[in-house]
């Protein structure tokens, strides 16, 4: 999917695919991950590894469309015979996203290790990790199992067996022995097969698990199509979770507009899959001059 630049009732049964009897790639994850802790090791929700971390992996297929700017690569997988997706997070440079800040904002949070709260592997971490926190994971998204740590190997032969995929590792990566390289980063989820269903019940449940995601200040800043499946988010890359300290030290007026985009991204979603709805995120002017509390702001 493309990159996203930062400023920043009854619904269908989520269906979960069937273990498939396909002779894949099968490889094990790495024994000597004795060490793995809650990520990211920073202020704030973190998300515990994934229990069944030497269970063998056979991956089925590729999910998501291979692109250069895409954040990470999707695959259908059978950890320990169970079927999952598989979300594999690319190599992340914050050299963009720093881009967008001035030296007063930079020498503000001097003291941050900004890739904690930038990499869209640690983005969903933390995502995840409040949504677990507060007993929503596969509730208002699609239910996360935990982190996964591969050897960096599997980059190669991940290539060798779904075309050359793009993981965006520095050269100074490669110059390294493959078992001294970073490991190849992933988040184990429900595999979800069912496409979204465009009626007005669903419709209604997204936008009340999307309200109940804000409420626990979680802004996903990528609502699309793309990223439900079966009318579940599914995808966190961008999103920004409170404490974040983007929240420290952008101006009022600039963080409104990024708790806005969500609900505005929703209904340009709604218009753009032409729903038959009166359901909307985002109260249009005239609403909001209706009610008490509104003063014109000129």
């Amino acid at each position: 999917m493309p990159k996203k630049k930062r400023i920043i009732l009854k619904t269908p049964q989520t269906k979960v695919a069937k273990p498939q009897q396909k002779k894949k790639l099968t490889q094990r994850t790495p024994k000597d991950d004795v060490n793995r802790p809650p990520l990211p090791q920073c202020k704030g929700p973190k998300l515990n590894a994934f229990i069944d971390h030497e269970a063998s992996i056979k991956f089925l297929r590729l999910l998501s469309a291979p692109h250069p700017d895409a954040q990470a690569n999707v695959f259908e997988v059978l950890i320990g015979g169970k079927p999952y997706a598989l979300k594999a997070f690319k190599y992340y440079d914050d050299e963009e996203d720093l881009f967008g800040l001035d030296d007063y904002e930079l020498d503000k949070a001097s003291r941050i290790h900004f890739d904690y709260y930038l990499d869209p592997f640690f983005n969903e971490c933390r995502a995840y990790g409040k949504l677990i926190e507060n007993n929503l994971n596969g509730e208002v998204a699609v239910h996360c199992h935990g982190y996964l740590m591969l050897t960096a190997d599997y980059e190669d032969k991940l290539d060798d067996l779904f075309g050359e995929l793009d993981w965006d590792r520095p050269d100074e990566e490669y110059e390294k022995p493959v078992s001294k390289r970073s490991p190849l980063r992933t988040i184990v989820k429900d595999l979800i097969v069912e496409d979204n269903i465009w009626k007005p019940y669903v419709v209604r449940k997204m936008l009340r698990d999307l309200k109940k995601i804000r409420e626990l200040e979680i802004y996903v800043m990528d609502i699309k199509p793309e990223n439900y499946k079966g009318s579940k988010l599914v995808d966190f890359s961008i999103a920004m979770t409170l404490p974040h300290f983007v929240f420290d030290i952008k101006p009022e007026f600039q963080l409104q507009q990024y708790m806005n985009e969500d609900l505005a991204a929703f209904d340009g979603m709604l218009r753009d899959q032409k729903v038959k709805t009166k359901q909307r995120a985002f109260p249009d002017l005239a609403t909001i001059k209706k009610l008490r509390s509104y003063k014109d702001p000129f």
